[in-house]
């Protein structure tokens, strides 16, 4: 009886051995064959918006892989774990619905592709520089420099504004001036503050009109093409050279004040 155990535990002691040799090699193996990837990818033309999510795809695969092999030396059927692992998998997808539906909408960004890494982009409440996509999550820097972890299943269902797509920008303004002014001279002083913006496309065309009569003021609208680096350049260029010019040429910018009448006794008797 002793014998029979001493030669069960030399048995599955070498197995085990064998097992636990083949698991910490082959997985020391598969992370370094992930870092040789990461290396390949960057100096390839793949868009380096998918290198994370190809990174995180082999990792998984490859330790798969290294479990698979490591089974079978233990004795474990290749049939039977993998169908110990589906059953897990199926247990774990259904406590992890919402991260399985992050990874498929993952993939769906990637395959649409409505960005890449290094545009900004605009999503419900959030905006930013994409820094990468991952598998779960996209990462976003936002203008005052913070880092955002968008879930992949948001951006897939919500609607998507790409600022960095189109190589040009509309620059939309609404100047107001107070009733009685000469509209013929508003529009001209406009158009002279337009001309004489050097980063203004007008070739890309200038609209230039009333767009509103309000309570106490009328609106001019005033819409300019931009190269998408100037944008921000232009708008807020547009709103100093408005104010000083107006102020220069008398043109009242009309805004919201109150009245105040006050009987005397004398009066009201």
């Amino acid at each position: 009886m002793f014998e029979r155990m001493e030669e069960l535990l030399i048995e599955y002691g070498l197995k085990l051995m064998a097992f636990l040799i083949v698991l910490l090699v082959g997985w020391s193996l598969a992370k370094y064959l992930v870092r040789l990837l990461e290396k390949n990818l960057k100096k390839s033309k793949i868009d380096v918006s998918i290198h994370g999510f190809l990174l995180t795809m082999a990792s998984f695969l490859l330790k798969f892989v290294v479990l698979i092999t490591s089974a079978r030396i233990l004795g474990v059927p290749t049939t039977t774990f993998i169908a110990m692992l589906s059953a897990a998998g199926l247990a774990v997808g259904l406590a992890l619905k919402d991260s399985l539906s992050n990874f498929a909408a993952g993939i769906l960004l990637l395959v649409t592709r409505p960005f890449s890494v290094g545009d900004f982009i605009e999503s419900s409440s959030v905006s930013g520089t994409v820094l990468s996509i991952q598998i779960l999550y996209t990462a976003l820097n936002t203008a005052d420099n913070k880092r955002v972890m968008v879930p992949n299943n948001h951006l897939a269902t919500s609607h998507i504004i790409n600022y960095s797509i189109e190589p040009y920008r509309r620059v939309d303004k609404i100047y107001s001036v107070a009733y009685g002014t000469d509209v013929q001279k508003v529009k001209e002083i406009l158009m002279n503050i337009v001309v004489s913006n050097e980063k203004i496309l007008e070739d890309r065309g200038v609209m230039l009109g009333v767009s509103k009569h309000n309570e106490s003021s009328v609106d001019f609208d005033l819409k300019v093409w931009v190269k998408r680096e100037d944008y921000f350049e232009v708008s807020y260029g547009l709103n100093e050279a408005v104010i000083e010019v107006f102020g220069e040429q008398g043109i009242e910018i009309p805004y919201p004040h109150r009245e105040v009448r006050i009987r005397s006794e004398e009066k009201m008797q």
